[in-house]
């Protein structure tokens, strides 16, 4: 007979107004693993929400900005959500106190903590996945780095086990705290199951024009950022490196750049004689990210450093070449299914640059390969590791 667990979760990030990498990551997981384990129970606990509790699950949710997220379990009757209201949050005592005592008072097995921090007196035990230790980095460095760092630390030496997304952020965490290997699991995320391969012509000239360019523009897709570690300068210094007859052939497209961080760029583009030849945006909408990539001719991902690296399994499925950095996690998940860069070195990226864009069968390989080794990256194993490790933690 399988043993029935009662499952945790501080779900924060999955009822955001807007929900990122961690929030989609969770609703991937959590969706298949209620399946798998539907004699277990998944509790999943929010904040700030002017809805009141009920014994059925909410067809949305409403934050206190009157803002609504869609409940992305409304079917899966062993998903029950479960707001905490708490005024403010100075100190982050949601975390520390109203989150621990709610998981106690419910009776719960094991609480999941999945976006890097923890309460320091879990009250039972717990699950926490470090997704990177980026902000520990001196030159990706914040303010609050030292308390962050504080409060990942704590989570380190309290939790059952470690969930981490690549063995180089394994290692680090290792090679951080000094935590016993043993007690963290490589968990590899997997594309995002609403990103798919675009094949309509009708579709990829209205994202096109829509981003600014012409309905058969050939272009490369970036992802900026105000970030440094996104490497939004680097990619235009390469671009600017490129021959005048790829220059006259293609456009770079960066999307996702802050308001805060346009005029900047912008301004470096009209210094690098670079604003016809390419096209700054703002944050791209989730539904026409399978597009852009689909109808870009290479995704440009020189990023400096990552816990992981999405956006490489994403454009995979989009059968879009790739180039990315030899640093941190990107290799663990490119593989040799991309060109790889020192992302420091715009001569470096533009040369990478140049072997997409001149050689269709470099081109044709590198898409054969991505599609290969999307093999290595499921939610079904996934989903199954995540399962082993809350088992493991309770026995």
């Amino acid at each position: 007979m399988k043993k029935s667990y009662k499952i945790g979760v501080d779900a924060r990030t999955i009822f955001a107004p807007t929900r990122r990498g961690i929030g989609k990551t969770l609703v991937e997981v959590y969706r298949r693993l209620a399946i798998c384990h539907d004699n277990w129970e998944f509790l999943l606990f929010f904040q700030y929400t002017n809805v009141k509790q009920s014994s059925k699950n909410y067809t949305n949710v409403k934050l206190k900005n009157n803002t609504f997220v869609e409940n992305p379990f409304e079917n899966y009757t062993n998903v029950k959500l479960f707001p905490i209201d708490f005024p403010g949050d100075r100190w982050n005592f949601w975390e520390e106190i109203r989150l621990p005592l709610a998981a106690k008072i419910n009776g719960i097995d094991i609480l999941h903590c999945p976006a890097n921090t923890a309460p320091r007196y879990p009250c039972v035990p717990m699950v926490v996945t470090i997704h990177d230790l980026i902000p520990l980095e001196p030159e990706f460095s914040i303010p609050e780095s030292e308390r962050w760092g504080e409060s990942v630390s704590r989570a380190v030496r309290k939790a059952c086990r470690i969930i981490t997304p690549s063995g180089y952020t394994r290692d680090k965490i290792v090679q951080r705290f000094g935590v016993e290997a043993d007690k963290l699991i490589v968990n590899h995320w997997a594309p995002d199951s609403a990103c798919r391969e675009v094949r309509d012509p009708s579709e990829l000239a209205r994202v096109k024009v829509q981003y600014g360019l012409r309905a058969s523009q050939e272009y490369v897709l970036g992802f900026g950022a105000a970030d440094p570690r996104k490497n939004t300068e680097r990619i235009l210094l390469s671009w600017k490196q490129l021959p005048k007859t790829l220059l006259d052939r293609y456009v770079l497209l960066l999307v996702g750049i802050q308001d805060s961080a346009m005029s900047k760029f912008r301004s470096l583009a009209d210094k690098l004689e670079l604003r016809s030849r390419c096209v700054l945006k703002g944050y791209a909408a989730e539904e026409d990210l399978p597009a852009l990539l689909s109808g870009a001719e290479a995704l440009c991902y020189p990023s400096l450093s990552e816990g992981f690296g999405l956006p490489i399994l994403d454009a995979f499925v989009c059968q879009t070449p790739v180039l990315t950095s030899t640093t941190t996690s990107l290799p663990e998940v490119a593989g040799e299914a991309a060109v790889l860069v020192e992302p420091t070195d715009p001569a470096a990226i533009a040369g990478g640059l140049c072997k997409i864009l001149e050689d269709k069968e470099l081109r044709e390989k590198l898409v054969r390969f991505g599609s290969a080794r999307l093999e290595n990256f499921t939610w079904e194993a996934c989903v199954e590791r995540v399962g082993r490790c809350f088992e493991e933690a309770l026995e």
